[in-house]
């Protein structure tokens, strides 16, 4: 869909033709027939991919048009993330700390001004270090501003009060649920997706905590990772839109030229054919970068989530071979209004992860070099394959799963795992072997260490399923 102006059903079809949603207990075009509805509001695909474009919008992934809001094209940001595969991670959390409201391409209710995730991490670690589902409604949630010590400090003092009992902490909520005039489930509903991102991001785990009249309860703690990320967010310059707003055009520009890819440098992103662009674009940025106090490698701004459509066509602009046909009206019609058409694969930058220590990153190549160097220090194949099993005796899911699927690859087949959580995707991982898709079941170390029934079983129910479906 690069460079394509998108609708949601367009969007829908390519997710269900992936085999990534379901309707009414089908998959593949039934699926859409049986989901479509004349009034699309109760159409289940639809909304759905509603939903998620909705998020992908906040996340700075794809824009509405300006002719449509229910059109999409996909950013420059975006196709990043899609380079980056299984390593969007860091990428994610760049783009989750970017989060920001308002923007003048997200509109809010009410008067907020808030980077609300930013703000979360450093509420809790102003909380000691932990907050609880309901601290983060009465809190960094609620709060209508989270810029300068005094706002932070009227949340500390909020969630402290409301840590002196059970009964405290409801009424807390409670008062929220009046004044909003939102159902206290429905607040709860609302903290899904920012405690599943400080979960599966690693900033934050679940765990204990006490009231200060004895009772326990249940909080989220700030990982390591997450207590370095919260300091980070601390000490960087937080550049806001409506302060961008105020820049000169070609500092504006150039501000946002060097916050995105020093964004994807953090990400893991090979910035340097690009090093001669961002030079410039940090020389005229300068006397900006010199009044905020920084030199743009600790600036929080995110310019696909931070300014208008117009200033982002200006700031990454088309290439010269698009700027030549779409000269006169055309070019500046292109720079004002940008549909997506226009060809930025010119700043476009490809991955350079650093593997991380855990087990299948890096994909088949870093399993191949690790499986090298084992049999060039041990000589014997049995005592080098000896050596892989005992260095991966302790691997979790996460980290056996690709690990599996790594090694069918290596070995020239075609295979991959499944995503986590997405329980219609009933096979741990499949292989494919002369067409045929054949999926596999995978017990890691950690689960069990002996073939079970169990496993047997479910390799069986995973076949049953993947024949009925289809799917692959």
């Amino acid at each position: 869909m690069s460079g394509r102006t998108v609708n949601l059903d367009e969007i829908v079809a390519t997710v269900v033709a992936a085999n990534m949603a379901t309707s009414s207990g089908y998959m593949g075009e039934e699926a859409v027939a049986r989901s479509t509805r004349a009034d699309r509001s109760r159409d289940p695909l639809y909304n759905q991919l509603k939903m998620y474009a909705e998020l992908f919008r906040i996340l700075g992934w794809l824009h509405p048009t300006p002719q449509s809001a229910l059109n999409f094209t996909f950013t420059l940001l975006g196709q990043q993330v899609v380079a980056a595969g299984r390593d969007f991670g860091p990428l994610l959390e760049e783009c989750v700390l970017g989060i920001v409201y308002p923007t003048p391409i997200l509109a809010v209710k009410g008067d907020f001004d808030l980077r609300p995730f930013a703000f979360i991490l450093r509420v809790m670690a102003a909380c000691d270090g932990h907050l609880s589902r309901d601290e983060m409604i009465i809190g960094p949630l609620s709060a209508a501003s989270d810029r300068g010590k005094r706002n932070l400090d009227t949340v500390v003092a909020t969630i402290e009060a409301a840590r002196e009992s059970a009964a405290a902490s409801g009424e807390a909520v409670q008062a929220v649920s009046d004044a909003r005039k939102i159902q206290v489930n429905t607040l709860q509903n609302y903290t899904r997706w920012p405690i599943a991102l400080l979960r599966d991001l690693g900033w934050a785990t679940r765990g204990p905590a006490r009231f200060r009249n004895g009772r326990k309860y249940g909080t989220f703690h700030l990982t390591e990772k997450g207590q370095a990320l919260a300091e980070r967010v601390d000490g960087s310059v937080d550049l806001r839109a409506d302060e961008a707003a105020q820049l000169a055009p070609e500092e504006r520009n150039a501000l946002a030229v060097v916050a995105h890819f020093r964004m994807l440098e953090r990400s893991g992103f090979d910035i340097a054919p690009l090093e001669q662009r961002i030079a410039d674009a940090e020389a005229t940025a300068a006397p900006v970068f010199g009044r905020l106090g920084t030199d743009g490698r600790d600036l929080l701004f995110s310019p696909f989530q931070s300014l208008s459509l117009g200033d982002i066509a200006a700031a990454f602009a088309a290439s010269e071979k698009t700027a030549h046909i779409e000269q006169g009206k055309g070019r500046v019609a292109a720079l004002a209004a940008p549909d997506g058409r226009d060809d930025r694969s010119h700043l476009f930058v490809h991955p350079n992860m650093v593997a991380a220590e855990e087990a299948g990153v890096g994909g088949p190549d870093a399993l191949r070099a690790e499986l090298a160097e084992l049999l060039e220090a041990h000589s014997k194949i049995r005592v080098a394959a000896a050596k892989f099993a005992e260095n991966h005796a302790k691997d979790t899911q996460t980290a056996f799963y690709p690990l599996v699927t790594h090694l069918f690859q290596i070995l020239g087949f075609e295979s991959d795992y499944s995503r986590a959580g997405v329980n219609y995707q009933r096979w741990d991982a499949y292989v494919k072997v002369d067409g045929y898709a054949l999926p596999v079941e995978i017990k890691s170390p950690t689960e069990e260490v002996m073939l079970s029934t169990k496993a047997v079983r479910q390799a069986l129910e995973n076949k049953v399923i993947l024949l009925s479906r289809g799917g692959l």
